[in-house]
C-alpha cells in the first residue's frame, strides 16, 4: 500500500502522464495536437479509509498536470468517478466516460474486481489504461484483453519467482501456504490471496495450503498452525 501510495505522487505522475500521452494519445490524434484538451479520467473508490481514494489521488494528478502545463505541455482535463470499488457500479461509470468521448486516457481503475472488466473493455475502445493495481498474475497476459493496460506497480507473479530463489538458496522443498481471506464470498478473494497464488503456481499447483479469516474471532491459530507445520513437515511454510 505505501507504495501505491508513492506512484501518485505528483513527480512520479508528471513524468508517467507525459510518457503515456506522448506514446499513445498523440498518435491517435494526428491533427489539431495544440488545439485539442487530452482528457484523463480518474477512477478510484470515494472511500477515504482507503490508502488509494479518490482525495488523494485527485490532488496529485492535478499537480502534475499542473506542472506539465507550466512547462509548455498541452492543454489537459482532469474530471474523476467514485467506483465504489464495485463490479458493477465501477465499469458502469467507465461506459459511461467512454460513451460520452470525456476520457483519452484511464487513471486507475484501483479495485482488482473493477480493473478487469475495464481493462478487458479498454482494448476494445483503444482506451489506454494506466494504474497502479493489477499485481493478480492474470494481467501478465497482454493478449488478447489487456494489450492496452499499463501496471506502475510490478506483478505477484515476480514474487513467485523470488520464493524460488529463496528455495533453491537453502535447499527447501516441502512447502505449506498459509494466508488470509474472506470467509463472505460476496467481498471476493484478499490480496493474500492472490499475492501467495502466485507462489503457488511458480511451486507447480502441488503445495499445501490453508486460508483464515483474519476478521473472525473464532479462528483456532494454535490447531491451524500445527496442521500447516505437519504438511510441511517442519521444513517451511510461509504466512501471509
Amino acid at each position: 500500500m505505501k507504495f501505491i501510495r508513492n506512484i501518485f505522487s505528483p513527480e512520479i505522475l508528471s513524468l508517467i502522464i507525459w510518457c503515456t500521452i506522448s506514446t499513445t494519445v498523440w498518435s491517435n490524434k494526428a491533427q489539431n495536437l495544440d488545439k485539442t484538451p487530452i482528457r484523463l479520467a480518474v477512477l478510484a473508490p470515494g472511500d477515504e479509509n482507503l490508502p488509494f481514494a479518490l482525495h488523494k489521488v485527485v490532488p496529485a494528478v492535478l499537480y502534475a498536470v499542473q506542472t506539465l502545463t507550466r512547462q509548455g505541455g498541452r492543454h489537459m482535463e482532469v474530471l474523476h468517478r467514485d467506483t465504489e470499488c464495485s463490479s458493477t457500479y465501477g465499469p458502469l461509470y467507465a461506459f459511461e466516460l467512454y460513451n460520452s468521448g470525456l476520457a483519452d486516457v484511464l487513471l486507475g481503475p484501483l479495485c482488482p474486481y473493477v480493473l478487469a472488466p475495464v481493462a478487458r473493455y479498454s482494448s476494445v475502445w483503444e482506451l489506454p489504461i494506466l494504474t497502479a493495481a493489477g499485481q493478480n498474475d492474470n494481467f501478465d497476459y497482454k493478449e488478447p484483453h489487456y494489450r492496452l493496460l499499463t501496471r506502475m506497480n510490478g506483478s505477484y507473479s515476480q514474487i513467485g519467482l523470488i520464493f524460488l530463489q529463496v528455495l533453491k538458496k537453502f535447499n527447501w522443498e516441502v512447502v505449506a501456504l498459509l494466508f488470509h481471506n474472506f470467509d463472505d464470498r460476496t467481498i471476493g478473494n484478499s490480496d493474500c490471496y492472490f499475492t501467495l497464488g502466485s507462489v503457488y503456481t511458480a511451486l507447480g499447483r502441488k503445495s499445501f495450503y490453508k486460508d483464515f479469516d483474519e476478521t473472525l474471532p473464532t479462528v483456532n491459530y494454535e490447531e491451524m498452525l500445527k496442521e500447516v507445520s505437519q504438511n510441511a513437515r517442519g521444513k517451511f511454510f510461509s504466512l501471509y
